[in-house]
């Protein structure tokens, strides 16, 4: 049955005006509500919009009209992703799959799951099935190139990167894809070259902008190797982390011993240093990064707001806590040391927990880091300098344990 309704949703949705799709999509369906592909198609934008419980009801009503159609269990397979539940992702795309066999995007979506899932191998022979049935598929391509990067096969992502801008020299989606991956293989101003040209196509590609404002980050050298480190921590499985994370540890604590016990402990302060820099990287290389750009004469038209705010912030604490540590030196102020202490320790939760998307670990981040500078306020009277400073101190330790909840 023709709808006029059902064709203009179409069209504004190949625009990209989702919003303005879900409208004319529920017109048609108020029109006949037997129609099948707007039903499919307003599914497919609620998931774009993040509404997911709107999309999977859709989706099951659609699971009841058409229990055989490949289409619809490639939807659930994308609702079931999104939501983070990869077990019944992975069931629904293997159903599909067995359906119809010959659709390249659904080994795709497979492939893509796989490689969030790190299991590299499975996932490049998945991709490998889809470019069996179209060699030119842009979706297979790229999640190859990320595959391969991860398997450190170099030389054949960088010929995948090759085919891809070969076929798609003008899709955004493609650049950016290539960005990440040469940003990954320690290529940042390649990747910064590949970042522009995707936001020269689509200047609202949010992908693109946080690739560019990695690239950027990059530039400083102390980024650059915790960037390193990220990449290379994120392509380990989780047992292979807690093994790499424990050893370091032990080698940290024994190095230490043997370097006590031989009187050369000024030489265990670097590595003290260099040890606290890699535990505590992950809660303060983004709003340092974030810091720098913000005087960056480029870098800080890529912020956003939340990461603004976290620069600024991490700025201002750093800098109250160095002059009240010059004042505890410099003049002999006691309260001073005090004050160091829970500016610097504030750094840990509450820069970044302005970067935290979700209120409950976002809210947990600000509170805890606004109490610990209240403590240290209060604390002196009720108690002694040097206990304030410890249960400061506790408090920081402490929050690099729970300040995961949530997130």
């Amino acid at each position: 049955m023709e709808s006029v309704h059902r064709d203009r949703a179409i069209q504004l949705f190949e625009l990209g005006r989702i919003k303005d799709a879900i409208d004319y999509f529920k017109k048609a369906i108020t029109e006949d509500h037997e129609d099948l592909t707007s039903k499919f198609y307003l599914a497919i934008c609620y998931l774009n919009e993040k509404q997911l419980d709107e999309a999977e009801s859709i989706a099951e009503s659609l699971l009841h009209d058409s229990p055989n159609d490949a289409n619809v269990f490639y939807l659930k397979a994308k609702i079931k992703l999104q939501q983070d539940n990869f077990s019944e992702s992975r069931k629904f795309i293997d159903m599909a799959i067995a359906i119809n066999p010959y659709d390249a995007d659904l080994f795709g979506l497979k492939a893509g799951l796989l490689l969030q899932k790190k299991k590299f191998e499975e996932g490049l022979e998945s991709v490998n099935e889809g470019l069996k049935i179209d060699a030119k598929n842009a979706y297979c391509l790229n999640l190859r190139a990320q595959i391969l990067t991860k398997l450190n096969r170099i030389p054949e992502a960088d010929q995948t990167v090759e085919d891809i801008l070969y076929d798609n020299p003008e899709d955004s989606y493609s650049h950016a894809n290539v960005g990440w991956v040469e940003l990954e293989n320690g290529n940042h101003k390649k990747a910064l070259e590949h970042f522009r040209q995707a936001l020269q196509f689509d200047p609202n590609f949010e992908y693109a902008r946080e690739g560019m404002t990695t690239a950027l980050k990059s530039k400083n050298p102390i980024y650059r190797w915790y960037l390193k480190y990220s990449f290379w921590m994120a392509k380990q499985s989780s047992k292979n982390q807690w093994v790499f994370i424990i050893g370091l540890y032990i080698a940290y604590r024994v190095a230490v011993s043997l370097l006590d016990s031989a009187g050369l402990s000024y030489v265990a302060i670097p590595l003290i240093v260099a040890y606290l820099l890699f535990a505590l990287g992950g809660w303060i290389m983004e709003p340092l990064s974030n810091t720098i750009l913000n005087f960056d004469k480029y870098g800080k038209f890529l912020l956003n707001k939340n990461e603004k705010i976290s620069g600024f912030v991490f700025g201002g604490l750093a800098l109250l806590g160095l002059i009240s540590i010059t004042l505890f030196y410099a003049f002999g102020i006691q309260y001073g040391l005090t004050l160091g202490i829970a500016f610097i320790c504030a750094l840990i939760p509450l820069p970044g927990a302005l970067l935290i998307q979700k209120k409950k670990p976002r809210v947990l981040g600000i509170a805890y880091g606004c109490t610990m500078i209240l403590v240290a306020f209060i604390g002196p009277l009720f108690t002694t300098l040097l206990f304030t400073q410890l249960i400061i101190f506790m408090m920081m330790v402490a929050y690099t344990w729970i300040g995961n909840i949530g997130k």
